[in-house]
């Protein structure tokens, strides 16, 4: 469960309960100032958009744990039909050859993500909303990549199952 306490000054923890973690404490930070997004409003307003913030951390922990299970997931079955290609060496050669096209694969991998700590977070109404729609934008094309990645794990599928059926027919 997720909670910050942006009303008040008192020590506040960040929470993760995850499948992988027991609830850690992610960091321990003095609340924010109130953000210029919500002074000058009415205390109606302020209070809407603390929460609004609020369900959206709270959203953001939601998210944060279903990536992390998908790529480890993603890692696994990676590394699983990485081995499923070595069975097809037929020979040392053959053997050499599929190691070198998966050393230069790998090369081309993304690392994971390190934490970099913020800097200055300007907090002005424009900046906020340029910053929600690079989000937006960011989820829309993530989105269309999963569609691509469902595609390819079908494809996959589908070929261990043949490959599968292969060798049980030999047997």
């Amino acid at each position: 469960m997720f909670h910050y306490d942006y009303r008040t000054s008192r020590l506040s923890s960040l929470l993760i309960n995850s499948r992988y973690l027991n609830p850690q404490h992610i960091y321990r930070t003095r609340s924010l100032p109130r953000s210029p997004l919500s002074a000058s409003s009415g205390t109606d307003k302020s209070k809407r958009i603390e929460q609004t913030f609020d369900e959206f951390n709270e959203s953001w922990l939601v998210y944060w744990n279903a990536y992390i299970e998908l790529q480890n997931q993603l890692y696994e079955s990676l590394k699983t039909a990485r081995e499923v290609t070595w069975l097809g060496a037929t020979d040392s050669a053959k053997m050499s050859e599929i190691n070198a096209a998966q050393r230069q694969l790998f090369a081309t991998m993304p690392r994971r993500l390190d934490y970099v700590p913020l800097g200055q977070i300007n907090r002005s109404m424009d900046y906020a909303l340029g910053k929600i729609n690079e989000l937006l934008a960011a989820l829309f094309s993530e989105k269309e990549k999963c569609k691509r990645l469902e595609d390819a794990i079908d494809i996959l599928t589908d070929k261990a199952n043949k490959t599968k059926q292969e060798l049980q027919s030999e047997s």
